[in-house]
């Protein structure tokens, strides 16, 4: 059965109470403070069948994966994994929430079609409006559409 990682109160603290900031950056965060703790911990490694949703697009993830590769590399405090981070990207699925189609375009770049799944956060002011409209606002080919739309969840929940 896979896991769906969402946040449950934000990093941040007392910096990220004005503005709705708790939401708006610390739930993107908080999912890329889970993943690097899952990778570096050795939780990945340790659990190979392990399918993990990230929501949020998967936070900042996808942008940072260079930095955690580089920190991999240079940092000895960083533990010594059989690979580095990005190489764990595909172990992760990843949810549509990036409210921007560049994002979300970038996301299916990195990972693949088949590890990205609709996302709404429906019924929350946060969520997508019309998530499936705002798929078709990628171009997609019909496989890459279908995949995310309800193959990945399909493959993910034995359907």
């Amino acid at each position: 059965m896979p896991l769906f990682l969402h946040p449950n109160g934000a990093v941040g603290g007392k910096r990220f109470d004005p503005y709705y900031l708790a939401n708006i950056l610390g739930n993107p965060f908080d999912t890329t403070i889970a993943a690097c703790h899952l990778i570096y911990g050795g939780v990945m490694d340790k659990c190979p069948t392990l399918e993990i949703n990230l929501p949020h697009a998967g936070g900042a993830v996808p942008m940072l994966i260079g930095r955690m590769d580089h920190g991999y590399a240079v940092r000895r405090d960083v533990p010594a994994l059989p690979r580095p981070p990005s190489e764990y990207m595909r172990r992760f699925t990843y949810d549509t929430i990036g409210h921007d189609a560049r994002v979300v375009k970038f996301l299916i770049s990195e990972v693949g079609a088949d590890r990205v799944m609709l996302g709404s956060d429906y019924c929350l002011d946060m969520g997508y409006l019309r998530p499936v409209q705002d798929l078709d606002a990628l171009d997609l080919n019909a496989r890459d559409r279908d995949l995310i739309l309800r193959g990945t969840a399909r493959r993910l929940l034995k359907l």
